[in-house]
């Protein structure tokens, strides 16, 4: 068993939080008051119509979006042992069809719009949410009312949608944290309902028919029992009239008032260890807490930050950064309407787990023993007001914080309410409630463990009570600023600094970016681009790991690196008022990385980790070996992780020089955007970044990948419910001529109401999970259509998605496909880019692939302007009949022909990963 000593690091860190508490307590009080001045119920109104309907109207004018939030207080924890699941499955069936919109209509009317609708279910609620153009408010509150208020429950569409959730289902069953979680709860909960998977048994499932619903429904869906919510762009008057037009004839429903069994006080520690077919150990420990609403609940929300959020968090520096016992670790709680749990997850390999198990318990020894520090409290406190503020940045994050108050705590004031309880926790409050709820006879444990792992259930549980006598433990009202533009400068050396003003919000996005990634990686260093992303927070000339972490959440800021198949960087989030030290700190590890061995060793083992990982998640396996297929000779082919092997391999020294490679002046670009003055940031930005030299050297040539000859064929035989596929092709590239149109295309195909969503999934129940997807590259790029299946089901969904590839290049899309394409794709652009990071990240990028900082308004002219015969034109030349990737990984020896259109193939077996590297 490895040893956790407390090593010097551990023992510094903790006096130097002492000297800090003691000297600084003066300074911290003063700095303990707010961090903003803007409120989320500031200008929300909120109104009760005759039927009892909940009305919370939000006007916002800082982006032309709005987004509607419908909100059902019923969850799964309403339903009876019989009804398991039929909560889920009415989320999914409100979308299937009214007396005015039939199936498939209600999707597209939204996507159509330039808008996206969805739902999910939870235990405590179900939430119906349309995102969409400000000028299409009207037809997302039409839409989404009529589907509430009239869905038909058509029984041919119930038995079809049954069978996509039972796809849903078994999907889950290949997933190990979805496994654990629903062991866990139930294990925790031996009464109450929260015990039950939110999506139910098979049984259940297969059981339900159209009166069941109907029952369901007239139980939970009443106005009275429903909130709804609209944040953004439009007339709080005119959208409240529309609503109470469109409510005004609601279905009369009898209602219910929810009679949930309470689950008894737990009295003894409960256990389990599951070994299945994994290749990590999944670990979850658990403890009862009080519902949503309880005064210990503001308390429990600081200890879970001090415990386990972020790397400065005792269960982070001590298991990871100090003793890199485990590859990830975190701490959650499940606050519901009931009581709920506290709860702390983690992955590791088996050897370690005695040890990471000591590491907690002692840890969780101390926080029931020992007040936390001051300093500790007054960073966890800037950590939870800070959400608050990064959530205000778009309107659907606004809309969900009122929805979720008003729904879970009976009034929307109550978000306010929270940052003022939170502001008054105590050092003693936090000890309070860790003796109160982290007691030994409190704590459920779960363990999934790799099969023959040797793990011992009993030792596991002694490793973590025994330590430490564990167990003993007993804005205002102003006119919407007008939208400034960006600029770029370019400093001395080369760098080029891209600046866009948003005064909304008291915050800055950063990001900087090199051309670098998977695409310049050295040959037979794959990975390297990932392993030097995460390196370079890691410790530079000036700063530690640790104290890098520290720093960034003592500011309640984000600051990490980032790589992809293109591009390397580091981005960041800060408060305004800590916007000069965020990029001091940028500037360091950008230009002073050291990649410390200890470091190194840590961040190899979670990529190795991530690696080993990938066997326990299908769709990675899946995409790894598409692009393999399809890139057999070009970089784009290598996994971003790398493989076991290359990453075993690389140096520090390899990772000094690959990054003195790339990261050159005349290949940088930094972004900010939000709340600055560029006159005052544009001088210290050159301050920090003018001391970088210039370089004249060029970044190398990466040849083109050879076109496809015959079809390629791939699969992985892998034990499971499900088999995923991939048909693909040789794609467009960033900012090819073809790049607008087979966006375009994608669009058309994937979404609710996209083609294959319909004809595969909606009228022939084939999978669960399916959507084309399109990954445009420099120079070249990949599309294809992903759909996961039960394998009795693999010949005819591959035969389906021939088809409708077939007849997209035969008749290609009709104008009311083409114009609602278009629609959803600029609406999903307004969408997407309304937070800060999302505007810097894009306009940095392009701005690196030679396109300018500027090119999104461009880049939407070019989409308006397609036409159909572009559309046609792009088919022909992407969706070659006889030039073609078909991967699967799944159970079996997969398909053994590529259906009709083959010609000739060239098949290529792989097993755990062992692919063939054979090219035309």
């Amino acid at each position: 068993m490895k040893i956790l000593n407390k090593r010097p690091t551990s023992v510094m860190r903790r006096l130097n939080l002492v000297i800090a508490s003691v000297i600084g307590v003066a300074i911290i009080l003063l700095l303990a008051g707010p961090v903003y001045a803007l409120s989320v119920t500031d200008g929300a109104q909120r109104y009760r119509l005759d039927n009892g309907l909940t009305v919370i109207l939000k006007e916002d004018r800082s982006a032309p979006v709005a987004a509607i939030q419908l909100w059902v207080r019923t969850g799964s924890a309403n339903e009876t042992e019989e009804e398991a699941g039929i909560t889920h499955l009415i989320e999914h069936m409100i979308f299937k069809g009214t007396p005015s919109r039939p199936a498939g209509r209600i999707a597209r009317s939204i996507e159509a719009s330039g808008g996206r609708i969805n739902a999910y279910t939870s235990l405590d609620r179900t939430v119906y949410y349309v995102e969409i153009p400000a000028g299409q408010v009207d037809t997302g509150l039409e839409v989404l009312l009529d589907a509430i208020q009239h869905s038909l429950f058509d029984s041919e569409e119930l038995k079809r949608e049954k069978e996509v959730v039972l796809e849903e289902y078994r999907r889950s069953l290949d997933i190990p944290e979805r496994q654990l979680g629903w062991d866990m709860m139930a294990l925790a909960f031996q009464k109450h309902p929260y015990k039950r998977p939110i999506i139910g048994y098979e049984e259940t499932i297969r059981s339900f028919d159209r009166r069941a619903i109907l029952a369901y429904m007239d139980k939970w869906y009443t106005p009275d029992n429903m909130v709804f919510v609209a944040v953004g762009d439009f007339k709080t008057a005119e959208v409240l009239q529309k609503i109470k037009t469109l409510v005004k004839d609601f279905p009369k429903r009898a209602g219910k008032k929810p009679s949930r069994p309470q689950e008894p006080p737990q009295t003894r520690l409960r256990k389990f260890l599951k070994e299945e077919r994994v290749q990590q150990v999944y670990l979850n420990l658990c403890w009862h807490i009080p519902g949503l609403t309880h005064d210990d609940i503001y308390p429990l929300d600081i200890l879970e930050i001090i415990l386990g959020r972020g790397k400065s968090s005792r269960l982070y520096e001590r298991l990871k950064m100090d003793a890199n016992l485990v590859h990830g670790i975190g701490v959650g709680i499940y606050a519901l309407k009931d009581p709920g749990l506290f709860s702390v997850d983690a992955t590791l390999d088996p050897d370690n787990l005695g040890a990471a198990l000591t590491a907690i318990g002692e840890e969780i020894s101390r926080l029931t023993t020992e007040p936390v520090f001051p300093a500790e409290l007054i960073q966890a406190k800037t950590i939870s007001e800070a959400d608050f503020v990064f959530d205000m940045e778009d309107m659907s994050g606004q809309a969900r914080t009122l929805a979720f108050f008003e729904t879970m705590t009976g009034d929307m004031a109550n978000a306010d309410e929270y940052l003022t309880r939170i502001r008054e926790v105590t050092c003693a409050d936090v000890l309070r409630v860790a003796r109160k709820y982290l007691r030994p006879r409190n704590l459920s444990i779960g363990i999934l463990a790799p099969e023959d792992s040797g793990i011992s259930l009993n030792q596991a549980v002694a490793d973590l009570v025994m330590p430490r006598g564990f167990a003993a433990s007993a804005k205002a009202d102003q006119k919407p600023e007008e939208e400034t533009e960006p600029s770029m400068v370019v400093l001395g050396n080369g760098i080029r600094l891209i600046l866009k003003e948003n005064p909304d919000i008291p915050a800055v996005s950063m990001t900087a970016a090199f051309l670098g990634g998977t695409r310049l990686e050295p040959q037979g260093k794959w990975g390297i681009s990932g392993f030097t992303a995460d390196m370079l927070t890691r410790g530079t000339r000036n700063r530690t790991a640790a104290q890098i972490a520290r720093t960034v959440e003592s500011w309640a800021g984000i600051l990490r690196g980032f790589s992809g198949r293109n591009t390397l960087g580091v981005s960041g989030r800060f408060l305004s008022k800590d916007l000069y030290g965020g990029l001091e700190l940028l500037a360091d590890v950008l230009l002073n990385p050291v990649f410390p061995a200890s470091e190194m060793a840590k961040v190899r083992e979670d990529i190795l980790a991530g690696i080993r990982a990938k066997k326990d998640r299908p769709t990675r396996e899946l995409f790894d070996l598409f692009y393999q297929t399809l890139y057999p000779d070009h970089p784009y082919g290598h996994p971003r992780t790398g493989t076991a092997e290359t990453i075993k391999s690389i140096t520090r020294s390899d990772l000094a020089i690959w990054y003195r490679s790339v990261a050159r002046p005349s290949n940088m670009v930094l972004t900010l955007a939000g709340d600055f003055n560029p006159d005052q940031v544009i001088p210290y930005v050159k301050t920090l970044f003018e001391r970088a030299p210039s370089s004249d050297k060029k970044l190398p040539e990466i040849a083109v990948e050879p076109s496809l000859k015959k079809p390629r064929l791939a699969h992985i035989q892998r034990a499971g419910a499900q088999t995923h596929l991939i048909l693909g092709y040789v794609g467009a590239g960033i900012g090819s001529r073809l790049d607008a149109p087979m966006a375009l295309l994608q669009t058309a195909l994937a979404g609710q109401g996209g083609r294959l969503f319909i004809e595969l999934r909606d009228k022939r129940s084939l999978a669960y999970a399916v959507t084309a997807f399109r990954n445009p590259g420099l120079g070249t790029g990949a599309f294809g259509v992903y759909m996961a299946c039960d394998p009795a089901k693999v010949e005819t969904a591959i035969n389906g998605i021939f088809q409708e590839l077939r007849r997209i290049r035969e008749k290609g899309l009709t104008r009311e496909e083409l114009d609602a394409a278009k629609r959803y794709f600029t609406g999903n652009l307004l969408i997407g880019l309304q937070t800060n990071g999302r505007q810097a990240m894009q306009m940095t990028l392009d701005e690196l692939y030679g396109l300018g900082y500027n090119y999104l308004p461009r880049y939407v002219r070019n989409i308006e302007s397609v036409t159909l015969e572009d559309m046609q034109n792009a088919a022909h030349r992407i969706i070659l009949p006889d030039r073609y990737v078909l991967v699967t990984v799944g159970p079996g020896d997969g398909p053994q022909h590529a259906g009709s259109l083959t010609h000739s193939t060239e098949t290529r077996s792989a097993t755990n990963q062992e692919h063939s590297q054979d090219s035309d």
